[in-house]
């Protein structure tokens, strides 16, 4: 009789529907619609913790700083560790902000062998510019020179970075 009185107090008003409600094969049928719901409720849940999930990872995997590996059939590095953080610092000065010191940049890759190069690029790693996302060593030089000047002198300090 509750279940009839809180059908009724809802406004459900339809006999066949209030005596539907009240029989036990209505109550099995409420109990597994809402079992139902439950399931699909959760089920939901689950779908999108899991994508949320995934989706994170992806991008954590597709933003990864990938380091660059020394080329043996060149000479080894010119400069240490030190240098090349202490350069990669000074190359990020030198263009993060807004306009970039070509001729600080310049000063600083002078000299370098390729396998320098690529422990400056590791140790540059991946940074944050003012505007946009992380970018490595040679995205950012690709990004702050866009002249045909820019890329000859960068080019000609350190052929093929560019």
């Amino acid at each position: 009789m509750a279940v009839k009185e809180n059908i009724q107090q809802k406004g459900l008003s339809n006999p066949a529907a209030l005596a539907l409600a009240s029989s036990p094969a209505g109550q099995q049928a409420i109990s597994g619609a809402v079992d139902t719901t439950l399931k699909v409720v959760k089920i939901t849940a689950i779908v999108a913790v899991v994508g949320i999930g995934g989706y994170i990872a992806y991008r954590m995997y597709k933003n990864r700083f990938v380091s660059m590996t020394t080329n043996s059939k060149y000479p080894k590095s010119n400069i240490t560790k030190d240098q090349a953080k202490a350069k990669a610092e000074a190359l990020y000065q030198a263009m993060h902000g807004w306009g970039a010191n070509l001729d600080t940049v310049l000063e600083t890759l002078a000299g370098l062998n390729y396998n320098a190069y690529v422990e400056v690029f590791n140790a540059f790693g991946k940074r944050s510019p003012a505007i946009g996302g992380d970018m490595t060593l040679t995205e950012w030089l690709n990004n702050q020179f866009t002249s045909s000047y820019d890329r000859t002198q960068i080019n000609f300090i350190l052929p093929g970075i560019l």
